[in-house]
């Protein structure tokens, strides 16, 4: 189905975790989780960690209890045996990271021209002990001040000359805690940051928020890290991030001072002011570098800038670049009046008024852009330049210290100077100008967004998107293969979910609908799932601006599935009843028929396997009379996809095959390989293992002509799975490995799948031993 990922039958159900099925079978006996842990024998705290996706591969005893439990028998219960995963257990002791992962190392680069603060960095070392040293409890450090005072210089410098005292790692996260509010990081973002890092693979992720905070709690109890929380807006926002192992150290910077933390955790405070007169004199002639030193200039620079780190930057970049003597500089400064900020604003004046007017003028345009930073195609469509253009002026930019280039072809607009930039195009460009820069940008996001699912999602119904082609007559390149997109995808997800909102807020509602739409499989992938959902609520209220009721229903099926996969059931069902009324009242017979089919799906998340039967069989019906071979397969596949959900496997290898011939007649070959890698399964299934490796092996050649490989990787795999049950070892690992190759290569999250199977042929004490890195 279109929200999920559509190389399984009905478009997910191929990719389920053990928990996921372990709730299916609970809930189709009506069991609660007590029930369960009464009838198996097992504790609740047991079966609750296996649901929440804690426990992805437990003992094979617990298996036996479960099944038994259930009632299985049969065939039945060899398929709940296979959908275990093999054992790779996520380490709950908090004693190691994943086997293959790399020490996390989140520090930005160290400061540069770093001056001062002797006293701070005595007081740091003080506090933070040496993780080997004895000690009760988790030590925090709360930084504050001022904005602009250098907090985060502070905190950073000294987390790399401590560094080598936690060898399991650095994590570091901007919070964002003071940005606009669209664009402060959800705690819960930062632990799924967290967890990536620390070696969770994304389908080891619990689904509920709670369970992903105990997780990184455990995982984090037993190792020597340094965390750096940058920019944290409240002690709520950081409360989550703690860790509470004795061994890690938290620095928290903050303009707030975080009295909650320092009364309930102990955290230990540490106020920064402004640099003294002597330590902003030092900055500005380390700054500079060479040059006389005059006192008097000095002096006076130093006062205009409010000893500032930033505005003291900005004046020696400027120094460095014209070569001016400070006297000089000094004189072209007049004196701030009483307002705070005027001082800094006449330094960024000053700056901005040297740019050549292509730089000025890109420079405004920073400023009215959403995410935390942009990449250079984007300050290409922004700016409705050349690629070579926008990076000579973006050089210009970094050069003069108004930009920061954080990460190569990357840059980030500061706060203050985000601000100054945006009161500059308000008050220096027109309304017509600043629309017409903000609907280049959000052309680029949305068209590349939607290339980018194209690519890893191309057995998905695409939605109407227009030309491509923005006003300057520039379009975006579509991502040339499945791991640039996943790459340009998770680059971008913190900025994309920003622009959409900048997209409903500007009412731009067409990109902002068109933009939730190209994100969906992805956050779906990743189970980014309340981002998934945070995105479609953004994009029905764009369709209902619209009035677009087909985009509005498309909306509500899609909230549906977000709300199913997160045991929402009744918000669910009531997303599907007003998908279904929306294409009604627009007399849209195929919205009704595609409701249909994603309906099935909920109802089979809810483990209601006879009604999701009976919903995707009204999905054929419709299909049929639309005469829609696509979708009529599509629909097949799901019939047979639930036969075999209800135990009957031979009655549905009809639909399969019906599916098949559809979609070769209709010439989708990506849904034709779905269709023959279903055949394969339910053949597999039946114990007709020489027809499940002819329908996998002809739907290879497919996916090879397609040159898609996830879907050749999920082929292989299968097909691997297929001579391991006859007992070709040797031909098994050779499967699973070109799946393992196709999978790393992308960067894809399901990697840790096929590496499982890998460690069953080979043991664990083997030789081969996978390195799962991180996308």
């Amino acid at each position: 189905m279109a929200a999920c990922i559509p190389r399984a039958p009905v478009g997910c159900g191929g990719y389920l975790l053990f928990g996921d099925v372990v709730r299916a079978h609970r809930r189709r006996l009506g069991l609660t989780q007590e029930g369960l842990a009464t009838a198996s024998g097992l504790s609740v705290r047991n079966i609750r960690a296996i649901e929440s996706g804690q426990v992805t591969s437990p003992r094979q005893a617990t298996v036996r209890l479960l099944a038994t439990a259930f009632r299985l028998e049969g065939l039945d219960r060899k398929r709940f045996y296979a959908a275990i995963a093999e054992p790779a257990p996520i380490p709950t002791g908090g004693v190691a990271l994943l086997a293959g992962r790399s020490i996390p190392a989140q520090l930005p680069g160290d400061v540069s021209h770093f001056v001062g603060r002797e006293d701070q960095l005595h007081e740091l070392d003080a506090l933070l002990e040496p993780p080997g040293d004895a000690g009760t409890g988790t030590v925090i450090v709360t930084v504050g001040g001022t904005a602009g005072v250098g907090k985060t210089a502070l905190a950073v410098h000294w987390a790399h000359r401590a560094a080598e005292r936690f060898p399991d790692g650095q994590l570091y996260v901007n919070l964002r805690g003071f940005d606009r509010d669209d664009e402060v990081v959800d705690p819960a973002d930062a632990i799924r940051g967290f967890l990536d890092v620390l070696g969770v693979e994304p389908h080891q992720v619990p689904t509920e928020r709670d369970a992903q905070a105990t997780l990184y709690r455990s995982l984090s109890a037993g190792l020597r890290l340094l965390m750096i929380l940058d920019n944290a807006r409240d002690s709520d926002q950081v409360r989550p991030l703690l860790a509470g192992g004795p061994a890690v150290r938290t620095v928290v910077t903050s303009r707030n001072r975080l009295t909650a933390l320092v009364a309930e955790v102990g955290a230990r405070p540490l106020v920064l002011d402004l640099p003294d007169q002597a330590e902003a004199a030092a900055l500005l002639h380390r700054r500079i570098g060479v040059g006389s030193q005059d006192d008097d200039a000095t002096e006076a620079i130093v006062a205009v800038c409010g000893r500032q780190p930033l505005a003291l930057a900005l004046v020696a970049a400027r120094i460095r670049q014209t070569g001016f003597p400070l006297a000089t500089v000094a004189a072209e400064l007049r004196h701030p009046s009483s307002a705070a900020l005027d001082g800094v604003w006449v330094v960024f004046s000053w700056s901005y008024r040297v740019l050549d007017p292509f730089a000025a003028r890109l420079f405004r345009l920073l400023g009215l852009t959403a995410g935390v930073d942009i990449g250079t195609d984007a300050v290409t469509a922004l700016a409705g330049v050349t690629g070579e253009e926008a990076r000579r002026t973006l050089r210009e930019l970094t050069d003069a210290s108004l930009l920061t280039e954080h990460a190569p072809g990357r840059y980030h607009l500061p706060g203050l100077l985000r601000v100054y930039a945006a009161q500059l195009a308000h008050r220096t460009d027109t309304e017509e100008d600043r629309r017409a820069a903000l609907t280049r940008l959000l052309d680029h996001y949305t068209y590349t967004a939607y290339q980018a699912d194209r690519v890893l999602n191309p057995t998905r119904a695409p939605i109407p998107m227009g030309s491509g082609v923005a006003a300057d007559g520039t379009g975006p390149a579509a991502p040339p293969d499945v791991g640039a997109a996943l790459a340009w995808l998770a680059a971008e997800r913190a900025v994309l979910l920003s622009t959409l909102r900048q997209a409903r807020d500007a009412g731009l509602d067409r990109h902002a609908w068109q933009l939730g739409w190209a994100l969906d499989s992805f956050l779906y992938e990743h189970r980014h799932w309340h981002d998934e959902g945070a995105a479609w609520a953004v994009a029905l209220r764009a369709a209902t601006a619209l009035m677009d009721r087909q985009a509005v229903a498309h909306a509500h099926r899609f909230l549906g599935v977000v709300a199913g996969r997160l045991d929402r059931f009744a918000e669910a069902h009531d997303h599907m009843r007003r998908a279904v009324e929306m294409s009604r009242a627009a007399g849209d017979r195929p919205g009704e028929a595609e409701t249909e089919y994603v309906l099935s799906y909920v109802c089979w998340l809810q483990a209601d396997h006879e009604r999701a039967l009976h919903h995707a069989q009204r999905s054929l019906a419709l299909w049929v009379a639309l005469d829609h071979p696509v979708w009529e397969g599509k629909a097949s596949n799901a019939v047979g996809w639930y036969h075999a959900q209800l135990g009957a496997p031979h009655l549905a290898l009809p639909y399969h095959e019906r599916a098949v011939a559809l979609q070769r007649r209709a010439g989708d070959r990506a849904n034709e390989a779905v269709a023959h890698d279903a055949l394969g399964r339910a053949n597999h299934n039946l114990g007709y293992h020489e027809a499940a490796a002819e329908h996998y092996d002809h739907g290879l050649r497919l996916a090879r002509d397609l040159a898609d490989p996830i879907l050749e990787a999920q082929l292989n795999s299968h097909l691997g799975d297929t001579y391991q049950a006859i007992g070709d070892s040797a031909s098994a690992r050779e499967r699973w490995e070109e799946a393992y190759k196709a999978l790393m290569n992308a960067g894809h999250p399901l990697v840790g799948d096929v590496a499982r199977k890998l460690q069953t042929v080979w043991g664990s004490n083997s030789r081969w031993s996978p390195r799962i890195e991180a996308p």
